[in-house]
């Protein structure tokens, strides 16, 4: 997935921390469910057993993008003869090949074949749900997600019936361009803003749609019977796409918030894993910033997304839309912008002080805010909270494009990426 000028020339320590982050990630973030009814692909279920070199093998391609063989062998630590087991498992099974193309391992040493892709390597396609759209695109092992398809959405679409119709058709609409293409579609993700049971797409709140209690999977697995379906949240997703391969690599805990105008999501990754409570951790844009403030559609009032996120600013800059009041130089949209980043980052304190994150990084529209009011929102983390304070702690931007995207594709793949033999394809 990660775009290369030039693929053959790989370092292999950034390959092998790719590989290790993917097989920290994978194994604990995975949605646990069955297969829908008719469909001929295995069930997801809970795999224990230790990853093969063949899976190791192709979750580092799907990650690092096409390596040299010699850099995937030394990334992975096998022997020669394992590699070429893992090759030639990979290669029957029509996920990978290894090109005639050659390039020297690390610089020098003799020429290395590149591990690449297969033609025939199935697809996957992610379906991100937004307060005023959807957006849908596929993607390919090791490959950049393809461009998204927008779908605009209004009040009259958010009745649940209509809005599931609406996503499979969709859905459908990207499998069908892949037609005559030889690939088979390995999977679905449907990422939802809310508070969701990852297990079967139960929505138990989604404000910005009006929804309680809705079984939106249940409403989902009959208009695409053929298809494994999964369903996150989509602030999980873009925290696991910025671990694996944005601004939150690295980090020991990573605290990612999300917003894309209306309302504020956010995840925490701790030491590889998704922190999830007990199902629906670090609700941010719901953390009290004022007791006695503007009242909230979830029953509490003074959350932090009524001041901070870009609905909010628009309205206190009277403006019609965020990224205006991000651009207005009027005195108005000014003092909007500095409240906005100041109450944001009183907000950021708190979590910091309860969850001592060693990296804040924000997305979509915050990482906006951030751009336009770069000394607001570190002083302000610093000025409420002793652990940011003492750890030297700076917000940075996301550095992914599409980061619901791109997790919700890397979600779609993870049990062929766990297991090339089990998961077979619809379509085979």
């Amino acid at each position: 997935m990660t775009e290369r000028s030039d693929p053959g020339q790989v370092d292999t320590v950034r390959a092998a921390a790719a590989e290790e982050g993917a097989s920290q990630v994978e194994a604990l973030h995975v949605t646990r469910r069955k297969a829908p009814p008719h469909s001929t692909a295995l069930p997801d279920a809970h795999d224990t057993a230790p990853r093969t070199a063949a899976a190791r093998l192709l979750a580092l391609l799907h990650h690092s993008g096409p390596l040299s063989r010699s850099s995937a062998t030394s990334a992975l630590g096998l022997a020669r003869s394992a590699m070429g087991t893992a090759l030639a498992e990979l290669d029957e099974l029509g996920l990978v090949r290894t090109t005639a193309d050659t390039t020297a391992a690390s610089g020098r040493g003799r020429p290395s074949p590149l591990v690449i892709p297969a033609p025939t390597a199935p697809f996957v396609v992610a379906a991100v749900l937004r307060p005023n759209c959807l957006k849908v695109a596929t993607g390919t092992i090791g490959a950049p997600i393809a461009p998204p398809r927008h779908q605009p959405l209004s009040a009259r679409d958010f009745e649940p019936e209509r809005l599931a119709a609406i996503v499979a058709e969709q859905i459908e609409h990207a499998i069908r361009r892949q037609d005559g293409v030889a690939r088979v579609c390995a999977g679905i993700t449907v990422a939802i803003p809310g508070a969701i049971r990852e297990s079967d797409g139960f929505v138990r709140s989604s404000l910005c749609y009006g929804w309680t209690d809705v079984p939106f999977g249940q409403l989902m697995t009959p208009l695409l019977p053929n298809f494994p379906l999964h369903f996150d949240r989509d602030s999980n997703l873009t925290a696991m796409a910025e671990y694996r391969r944005g601004a939150a690599a690295g980090a020991s805990n990573a605290l990612v918030l999300t917003c894309d105008g209306k309302g504020i999501g956010g995840a925490l990754m701790n030491a590889g894993t998704l922190f999830t409570g007990g199902g629906h951790a670090v609700e941010a844009g719901h953390l009290m910033v004022d007791s006695r403030g503007e009242a909230c559609p979830c029953g509490s009032r003074g959350c932090l997304e009524r001041y901070a996120d870009g609905t909010a600013l628009a309205r206190a800059a009277a403006v019609p839309t965020a990224g205006e009041a991000l651009q207005s130089t009027t005195p108005r949209a000014r003092r909007a912008r500095r409240r906005a980043a100041g109450i944001l980052g009183s907000g950021l304190a708190g979590l910091a002080t309860v969850l001592d994150p060693d990296r804040i990084v924000l997305t979509g529209f915050l990482a906006d805010l951030l751009a336009a009011e770069p000394n607001v929102l570190p002083r302000e983390i610093h000025r409420g909270s002793l652990i940011a304070r003492t750890r030297g702690i700076q917000p940075v931007p996301g550095e992914l494009a599409e980061p619901m995207l791109t997790g919700a594709v890397d979600h779609a793949f993870a049990p062929l990426l766990r297991d090339p033999q089990r998961v077979r394809p619809t379509g085979r």
